[in-house]
């Protein structure tokens, strides 16, 4: 019996030896036990101990100080079951043990997966029988514990291996730094059959997709369409034993933060492709994996922005409206004196709003105001004529804020942006309304954006500055501009000269140029005779040189024009202007005023 169990033995032997050629140091180890048992055999037949027996088993693998760590796991159950058998010499009992070993070593031959042996190093492996919960069965690991199988479409890719906790090399689906986009999603449990993953897709143009299950596709392929955000549930009866974690890489943000039991992870509003996303199944009250984020939230948004006007006979009564609505009136005649603005729903961006208004009498304020501040003034009875508004911080690195106003005589504006001036300056003309956005970065105004600030650009601020450096003893000043064909009278002093009236005038003709220089108001007259027609209200300021109306005919009343033109170079040499100008000359400007002709 002895030379039977040997047999079956040294035959079981060679089967590992088999099993081990995928493991070349398994192979050697192999060898070496087979040539040790085969040497055995003499020892029997000759009478040798079953402890030298041991002994020779164990000592290639160089281990005789441990039973249990002396051969691969395959041989665990030899080497075990023959020192709990030592000093034996019934043939029965030693054939059950030899046929015991034989079945131990084969059934590890149900373990070789993907081209590779299982058996474990010496150091490493330990029987199955003695570690009842790490049994296997059927050629696969006992999981402790069920898993997320899951997968993306890829741009560019299409459908990629399903991510396998602990077998497959990455732990996420999709991809990183090649600017692709996910375009749909798989995923599945495995490992409990009384639970299950539901999952939903918002997806670029189209919104949330519907929610799916059990490895169904949820997004779109073959539409070219980005996913912008995900959101993941467990079901079934075992649901409320684990937590289903998840988070993506978003395009310009990278790793999001963790979400969780349904949660949105991704963003809305910001025109930003989904390029991987990871999976995370733990046991109820555990933590989220361990790995770093650019973010501390799991969804961005467009923040809401949110403003309130003080209005002429209201107040602020009109309370807090957001994004796009109109604060304050139209059609009503009522000044805007003040505004408020701040930022809501700014959960991972920092940064905020600032703005300042150009209030009448006092121009642009020096300080902008910031996230609440009011700008303007209250109970002064001052009209805001424009406003610029901002983002700071990050908030200005994602997005951009959009506003318009409805200004007295011109109506609404078109839509300024990001700090620039909207209303208008210099017309004295109040704002209305107002209506303020935020959008993503890059996405467009809301409307058009030409005529957003109406400026008044003095034409004739030359002659304002000219003037500052004369002297007339009346407290009155009148400038005649050659080249623009313009009449200015001021009063005041000199370097403090406040223009009171423009007036368009006709001057002398190249043939008859008006004289240039400084010159005093003289004598003044009803109105003179010149070739048959009449000039009203006249007032000299050098020699032959007045100033006058236009010409009438002969008429006893300045009726009927004789010659009517202005904005021009056409006189004797006199400056002529309408009637109603010259007669204000005629009337308040008295002798002795300085008059300066220039071109």
């Amino acid at each position: 019996m002895k030379g039977k169990v040997l047999v079956k033995l040294v035959a079981g032997l060679t089967v590992m030896g088999v099993l081990s050629t995928a493991c070349p140091v398994f192979a050697e180890d192999a060898a070496s036990t087979v040539a040790s048992v085969a040497g055995d055999a003499e020892s029997f037949e000759n009478g040798a101990s079953d402890s030298a027996r041991d002994e020779s088993i164990l000592a290639p693998n160089g281990a005789a100080d441990s039973k249990t760590d002396g051969i691969a796991s395959g041989n665990a159950g030899l080497v075990e079951n023959d020192t709990s058998e030592q000093g034996s010499s019934e043939e029965g009992s030693s054939g059950d043990k030899a046929e015991e070993n034989k079945g131990a070593i084969v059934s590890k031959d149900a373990q070789v997966e993907d081209g590779e042996s299982v058996l474990g190093s010496p150091e490493t492996s330990s029987s199955s029988e003695n570690n009842p919960s790490e049994k296997k069965e059927e050629g696969e690991d006992v999981p402790e514990m069920p898993f997320v199988s899951y997968t993306a479409h890829v741009q560019q890719e299409g459908w990629q291996e399903d991510v396998v906790p602990g077998k497959t090399a990455r732990t996420f689906a999709g991809t990183m730094g090649r600017g692709l986009r996910v375009e749909a999603i798989k995923a599945s449990i495995k490992g409990d059959e009384n639970l299950d993953i539901t999952y939903n897709t918002y997806v670029q143009r189209l919104g949330w997709t519907g929610w799916q299950s059990d490895g169904a596709l949820a997004g779109t392929t073959g539409q070219k369409l980005r996913v912008e955000a995900i959101a993941m549930q467990l079901a079934g009866s075992d649901a409320d034993q684990y937590d289903l974690y998840y988070r993506v890489h978003v395009q310009s943000f990278g790793w999001l933060a963790w979400a969780k039991n349904g949660e949105t992870a991704g963003t809305a509003d910001l025109s930003r492709r989904v390029e991987a996303y990871e999976v995370a199944l733990v046991k109820k009250g555990e933590a989220a994996p361990a790995r770093s984020a650019s973010r501390n939230t799991a969804y961005l948004t467009v923040p809401t922005v949110t403003y309130q006007t003080h209005v002429q006979k209201l107040g602020w009564s009109q309370g807090e409206v957001s994004n796009g609505t109109l604060s304050g009136t139209t059609g009503r005649s009522f000044r805007m004196e003040a505004v408020r603005i701040h930022l809501d729903n700014t959960t991972g961006f920092s940064g905020g709003i600032s703005y300042r208004s150009h209030v009448q009498r006092t121009g642009w304020e020096t300080a902008w105001k910031a996230d609440g501040d009011t700008s303007g003034t209250e109970g002064s009875s001052l009209r805001l004529e424009a406003i610029q508004i901002q983002l700071t911080g990050e908030m200005a690195n994602n997005f951009d804020v959009y506003y318009r106003v409805h200004v007295q005589r011109f109506g609404w504006t078109g839509w300024a942006s990001n700090g620039a001036e909207c209303g208008s300056a210099g017309f004295g003309y109040r704002l209305e309304a107002i209506e303020i956005r935020v959008a993503a970065k890059g996405n467009g105004a809301p409307g058009s954006t030409s005529n957003t600030f109406y400026k008044y650009v003095n034409p004739h601020a030359a002659m304002d500055s000219k003037a500052q450096g004369y002297s007339s003893s009346t407290g009155y000043l009148l400038l005649v501009n050659l080249s623009t064909h313009r009449v200015g009278l001021y009063t005041g002093s000199r370097n403090n000269w406040q223009n009171q009236k423009y007036w368009p005038c006709s001057n002398g003709k190249p043939s008859t140029p008006t004289v240039t220089g400084v010159y005093r108001l003289g004598m003044k007259g009803l109105y003179f005779w010149s070739e048959g027609s009449k000039c009203w209200y006249y007032s000299q300021f050098y020699g032959d040189y007045l100033f006058h109306s236009v010409i009438y005919d002969g008429s006893s009343s300045p009726v009927h024009i004789v010659d009517g033109s202005l904005d021009a170079a056409t006189s004797h040499g006199c400056v002529r202007l309408a009637l109603e100008n010259a007669k204000y000359i005629y009337d308040h400007v008295p002798s002795g005023t300085t008059v300066v002709t220039y071109y």
